[in-house]
């Protein structure tokens, strides 16, 4: 590759300052280990459940997955098209589909602010994900169902559709869980026996506990739960060093142990760490830059779709 001397070094410089930061605070994963020892941490081995196992806890009721996957036409906002799946699906292969197109251009706003396309995409997507899965609640009997990412942005993303759902596992006795794959928050940190590491510009629980648990282990910690209406749990599924996190509903969180197995059993040993079910779910919702290209070529006439969604510089001839 035909690359400039100078960014090279400069990458390289990156890397090592990286490494360095993080030598530098001797966390050793047997350092971490005491200091989450030291904050009344709950370690505990998580089992897979035998076929046995499996058809006694489910009771003939099924599993579920739901996902979403939003994509754009090239361009920048308001001059994009936006288009929202959402997929709810059993492991029986029951399914409910939810669909959606959100164009900023045609944002009706009536002499009222004119709302962000990034807050109306993720209220959107949030929205049409918490339907399907309400749907799905209503027409099969289910025992767990799980969201892909954590409940709490459902919160914040569309509160009315998500206390709807909330209600409905409650009383039909669905144990909803969230299973977030992308760990950000910085919560070990605010920890009195955690503050030798504190005093990092970024200190986020995902660095601090990479490679940290063992294989198959999960903890909690009752003094960061602070998630209104929600708990947390961290695991290690597999033999990818990165955590997992699933959150689940305050009134359900007498069953997490239960769904740490369940989930453990759902997650391929080998993998990267996310149940099998959910990884399957998400490849079938997602929408593709060349689904998005063929949906604009069949469905928009040219004029439109070069006058409004085109990017001048795709027209260059390199």
């Amino acid at each position: 590759m035909d690359i400039e001397h100078d960014l090279v070094e400069k990458l390289k410089s990156v890397g090592e300052k990286l490494r360095a930061s993080y030598e530098k605070t001797n966390t050793s994963n047997d350092n971490i280990r005491q200091m989450l020892t030291d904050s009344l941490t709950v370690f505990r081995q998580m089992q897979t459940l035998s076929t046995e196992n499996l058809a006694e806890l489910l009771k003939n009721k099924e599993i579920a997955g739901v996902d979403g996957s939003v994509n754009q036409t090239k361009g920048e906002p308001p001059h994009v098209i936006y288009l929202f799946q959402s997929l709810a699906k059993t492991t029986t292969g029951f399914e409910v589909r939810k669909s959606d197109v959100y164009v900023p251009l045609l944002d009706e706003t009536d002499g009222e602010e004119v709302i962000h396309p990034q807050k109306w995409r993720s209220h959107l997507l949030a929205k049409l994900e918490l339907e399907a899965a309400m749907q799905l609640i209503e027409e099969r009997e289910l025992a767990f169902l799980l969201m892909d990412g954590a409940l709490y942005h459902y919160r914040i993303d569309a509160e009315q559709e998500w206390e709807k759902l909330r209600q409905m596992a409650i009383e039909k006795n669905v144990l909803l869980v969230g299973v977030s794959e992308e760990i950000t928050t910085e919560n070990l940190v605010r920890l009195e026996s955690f503050s030798s590491v504190a005093n990092r510009p970024y200190c986020y629980d995902r660095d601090l506990l990479f490679g940290a648990l063992k294989k198959g282990e999960s903890i909690y910690i009752e003094e960061i739960q602070h998630k209104a209406g929600l708990q947390s749990v961290w695991t290690r599924f597999g033999s990818a060093p990165q955590i997992t996190g699933f959150d689940m509903l305050e009134e359900q969180a007498h069953h997490r142990e239960i769904i740490s197995d369940l989930l453990y059993t759902l997650t391929p040993k080998e993998g990267r760490g996310i149940p099998l079910w959910l990884d399957y779910v998400d490849r079938e919702i997602r929408i593709t830059d060349k689904l998005v290209d063929g949906l604009l070529d069949q469905y928009l006439d040219a004029e439109t779709r070069h006058r409004f969604f085109t990017k001048k510089r795709s027209d260059r001839p390199y």
